[in-house]
């Protein structure tokens, strides 16, 4: 079966996998993220569990004696407050400054592709005459040569050249 191909009696072509993530519409952007989500949730409350069942085989009795035995619940309830406060502040820090980077470039494509380079850039960057870039680009082997000055030469190569400079 071709992939991408959806079996129905025969096989038909049909495209039901979208592999351009920027054909997808927002909504289908975010009910894929919330999904995904509330799968890795699940998968993770699925371990509660099995760490349970390590904790009780391996004995490990900290718990118990820091919290029940030193009265370590006390300690724990008084810092709470401080530790939920902290934690909500920086939540809401990276809440708006999310907020904001949204807002700002909204609608703003910053991956756009480099134009292409043409002949005038590379002529005005590298010094080379416009003769020697057109025979580089047209010759289908071209040995460059760049010397310590920042001197280009170029001259045309062949196969026999190549091999012999190997």
């Amino acid at each position: 079966m071709l992939p991408g191909s959806a079996r129905t009696g025969e096989f038909v072509k049909n495209n039901f996998i979208i592999d351009t993530p920027k054909l997808q519409t927002l909504q289908l952007k975010y009910t894929s993220t919330l999904l995904t989500l509330v799968f890795w949730v699940i998968w993770f409350y699925l371990w509660v569990p099995l760490i349970t069942l390590a904790g009780w085989w391996f004995q490990i009795r900290f718990f118990q004696q820091e919290m029940i035995v030193v009265d370590g619940l006390d300690a724990f309830l008084e810092v709470l407050p401080t530790f939920v406060g902290v934690t909500f502040a920086l939540t809401g820090t990276l809440g708006f400054w999310a907020l904001y980077n949204f807002t700002r470039f909204k609608g703003i494509d910053r991956r756009r592709p480099l134009p292409p380079v043409v002949k005038e850039d590379l002529i005005a960057l590298l010094p080379i005459t416009e003769h020697d870039l057109n025979s580089i680009q047209s010759n289908k082997i071209s040995t460059v040569t760049i010397s310590e000055n920042g001197d280009i030469k170029v001259s045309k190569g062949t196969l026999e050249n190549i091999n012999s400079m190997s």
